[in-house]
């Protein structure tokens, strides 16, 4: 197969890690890269053509906010969603192709008859199963129907994870035979991550850069619960910097990624409660450090997390839960050791690109073949 790839950004490294594993698990296929968003809003021609945008944002947060969020608000905007129709048209007249990979759903569809597949971690409209989601589909608004027509004429639709398959058939109305969940893999390589250390020490990592939508406030809350009973536990914040006065809350910011390896390695678990998350390949890569998992029963992390043997489950917003928690795990090495074993088990065996990149080309080939 010819395979006209197109992506936006690094998609947090998937699309290299993904496509890698395609030249190895399937070196038959030639697979042609395009980024839409390569050397976007460099100049300042992409800029004043978002102004109007900033200024929308503005009478509803505020211009401080709207111009720190700028790129992002120019991302979402009309007139980048024109560029990108453009770009796609041209990409695609400028060579030939037997089909089309989009990774992730925000792109306009392929002007052409030949099959398009997506592999996406999120939708717009998976929002509705999170407890803040109305507003990240408020958004997203303006997309909406680009997203639907990509996803609607889609050949197949790859997952990561189940409850994004769900999404789509739910919301979209596609039918379960063109929506296939394939997994994904982990950046074990990227953060040079080993197994965690046969010394115990009763540190609880986080990883993660929006500290609100991750969970960081309800963390702390049972974090400061844990530490009644355990004065000596540790939580390390990585990624951002919150203002926490909490005892025993350490927070680094952002580190270089070999330092991250360095500090599951150091941990008794790992916990990321988050709200909202597309798949969360962090909590794979804590896994593969033999790190038991504390997340919410919800989203991506009920595929990832068997509750009760590679970590714990718990209810959004139960603060009691999510204390209770990491208590066992702060109290108790021998249970963070037999969770960590049997979770980077599962992600060897189940979580690698090899096996998604497997899944989607056997899949892709009965499509193209029929």
């Amino acid at each position: 197969m010819r395979i006209l790839a197109l992506q936006r950004g690094t998609f947090s490294g998937v699309s290299d890690a993904l496509l890698s594993a395609w030249g190895v698990g399937s070196p038959e296929d030639e697979v042609l890269r395009h980024d839409l968003d390569d050397g976007y809003f460099e100049n300042k021609a992409d800029k004043l053509k978002a102004l109007p945008e900033l200024v929308k944002a503005s009478m509803s947060v505020g211009f401080t906010e709207a111009r720190r969020s700028y790129r992002q608000i120019a991302l979402r905007s009309r007139t980048n969603l024109a560029r990108l129709e453009r770009a796609v048209r041209d990409i695609c007249d400028a060579q030939p192709y037997d089909c089309t990979l989009t990774l992730q759903t925000l792109i306009p569809v392929p002007p052409s008859d030949k099959p398009n597949f997506i592999y996406t971690d999120h939708a717009i409209l998976t929002n509705h199963y999170y407890p803040d989601g109305d507003a990240a589909i408020e958004r997203w608004r303006d997309w909406l129907p680009t997203e639907k027509a990509l996803i609607e004429r889609a050949a197949i639709v790859f997952t990561m994870s189940r409850h994004v398959s769900d999404s789509i058939v739910e919301f979209y109305n596609v039918p379960s035979d063109r929506v296939r969940c394939v997994g994904a893999g982990f950046n074990a390589r990227r953060l040079g991550v080993e197994p965690a250390s046969e010394t115990y020490a009763k540190n609880i990592l986080f990883v993660g850069l929006d500290w609100e939508r991750k969970g960081g406030p309800q963390m702390v809350e049972a974090f400061a619960r844990v530490r009644e009973n355990h004065p000596d536990a540790k939580l390390i914040v990585v990624g951002c910097e919150p203002e926490v006065a909490v005892p025993g809350v350490e927070v680094l910011g952002v580190v270089p990624i070999e330092r991250v390896g360095e500090l599951m390695a150091g941990a008794c678990c790992f916990c990321m409660p988050s709200l909202r998350e597309p798949f969360g390949l962090v909590y794979l890569e804590a896994m593969n450090a033999g790190l038991p998992v504390v997340a919410l029963n919800l989203g991506a992390p009920r595929d990832l997390v068997e509750n009760g043997e590679t970590g714990f489950l718990v209810e959004p917003y139960d603060i009691a839960g999510l204390a209770g928690a990491l208590e066992k795990l702060v109290a108790n090495s021998e249970l963070c050791a037999m969770m960590g074993k049997k979770g980077r088990a599962r992600v060897s065996s189940e979580y690698t690109w090899e096996v998604a990149q497997a899944r989607m080309a056997e899949a892709m080939r009965e499509v193209m073949e029929s």
